[in-house]
């Protein structure tokens, strides 16, 4: 236990810097998201444009390698979480769950860092290939005998995810990771706040690329399949139009200051016995 408890104590800046970078993208994506809404500047947003215009800025390039950086030190202390169980989940099958859970999101950041490396060492783009690989590799996966079943149970994959954010809202897990009693008052409300805001944004953005999902399996069509820009879009539709898309786009900035709240004060580990939250607020 004292090798796990060093190693655990000398990653523990990784944590951080994955928070702050994870929190940076959110906070550059929805304010792409707020200029797209005015008309200024560009037209979409989402990870993969967030990329390409902060290579077009002075020192932009740089920003990106260090989130890239970021969000793989993340990566990897959230697997060694999983490992090493810092929070006492155990070994039961609930306990695996959540240590499973710790690992997926991990991997699902590890994923958008891929992306963004794969761009920012590449030829410049239209922001439009994501989408396009997408829509190329469902098209792919219709055409298989059970194709349009499995586009579709992973559609119903996403909108659980949608649905576990509220969830995490409710049983407040978002605190898992604060160290809540190193807040002042006025610190805990703002912490609340932007989980709550951050989160709902959250869940409705899954909700809607979910939603997709299921649709194009049900009518065999890839090109119904969106990513977050033509979810974006997609909220913004409707009777409420643009009032949605702001407030989505003012809660995703709102998720990535709660992810900055996360880097200055991260909780470690519990402090005695087993946690009671879900592993996976963030």
């Amino acid at each position: 236990m004292g090798l796990i408890a060093s190693v655990r104590k000398k990653a523990r800046p990784m944590a951080r810097f994955g928070c702050f970078s994870i929190g940076t993208v959110y906070v550059l994506v929805g304010v792409l998201a707020l200029l797209a809404l005015s008309g200024i500047l560009i037209e979409a947003a989402d990870e993969e444009r967030m990329v390409y215009v902060m290579l077009g800025i002075p020192g932009g390039a740089l920003l990106i390698w260090s989130i890239v950086a970021g969000m793989f030190a993340y990566l990897l202390w959230r697997l060694a979480e999983a490992v090493t169980d810092p929070y006492e989940f155990g070994s039961d099958w609930k306990g695996l769950a959540h240590r499973t859970g710790i690992a997926l999101t991990g991997l699902s950041y590890g994923f958008v860092a891929v992306g963004a490396a794969r761009i920012a060492r590449g030829p410049g783009g239209n922001g439009e290939q994501s989408e396009e690989q997408q829509q190329l590799m469902v098209s792919h996966i219709l055409g298989w005998p059970a194709g349009p079943w499995i586009v579709g149970a992973a559609g119903v994959a996403v909108a659980i995810v949608a649905v576990a954010q509220f969830v995490v809202l409710i049983r407040r897990a978002y605190l898992l990771e604060i160290d809540v009693d190193a807040l002042s008052r006025t610190l805990r409300r703002a912490v609340h706040v932007l989980a709550w805001a951050g989160y709902s944004a959250r869940a409705v953005i899954l909700a809607v690329l979910g939603y997709f999902l299921v649709r194009g399996a049900y009518r065999a069509d890839a090109e119904l399949v969106g990513d977050t820009d033509t979810a974006f879009d997609f909220i913004g539709g409707g009777l409420v139009g643009d009032s949605a898309f702001f407030l989505v786009a003012i809660g995703t900035i709102a998720y990535g200051a709660y992810m900055y709240m996360c880097g200055a004060f991260y909780k470690f580990e519990t402090t005695s016995g087993a946690a009671q939250t879900s592993s996976s607020s963030s």
